[in-house]
């Protein structure tokens, strides 16, 4: 029965970040992105996704993004504006792998409480107690992940929405001096 409140908690949480984390993101991000990221050179695409990839473990900063896109020897020579508008990308694509994982780390967490139900079933009761107690600290330990894993999510759509005021009137200018 604690497993299945578990399991019920998890997927309410699943929940509750599926409906309040992305209505944080600022919808002119996503829309920005959606429109830019079919377009851009090839290189500028690897950047974001690299750069999203390095800052996973992370709390995402914007301004010490905008300073490593200013060194990289690629995107040395851009506009500020288009730095921003990289750095805009970054973060995005970060938010999104930051949702990946959390439904890859939901649906494990499910998936072992499933295995932990069958297991019990089928086992001394003796066995049950010690597996729920590992089983316990396991779920711990991921809820503490999930945790983590929205707060960074909640301070990249702040970090978005900063640099989005900055490139507000100038984004389809970005998107064409990414092409």
């Amino acid at each position: 029965m604690k497993n299945l409140l578990l399991f019920a908690f998890c997927i309410l949480l699943f929940k509750s970040i599926n409906a309040q984390v992305p209505t944080a993101m600022p919808p002119d991000a996503t829309a920005f992105y959606n429109k830019a990221m079919p377009v851009i050179r090839q290189h500028i695409k690897d950047i974001v996704v690299q750069a999203a990839h390095a800052i996973k473990r992370y709390n995402a900063n914007a301004d010490s993004l905008s300073r490593r896109l200013r060194a990289n020897h690629v995107t040395k020579g851009m506009s500020n504006h288009n730095i921003d508008g990289i750095t805009v990308l970054i973060l995005v694509q970060a938010s999104r792998d930051a949702d990946a994982d959390l439904k890859l780390m939901v649906l494990g967490m499910s998936r072992r409480n499933e295995q932990q139900q069958a297991t019990a079933q089928s086992v001394s009761v003796n066995n049950a107690k010690n597996e729920n107690r590992s089983t316990d600290e396991i779920n711990d330990i991921q809820n503490l992940k999930l945790q983590v894993i929205i707060e960074r999510k909640r301070r990249m759509a702040e970090e978005i929405g900063s640099v989005m005021q900055k490139i507000q009137n100038t984004q389809q200018s970005i998107i064409n001096d990414l092409k």
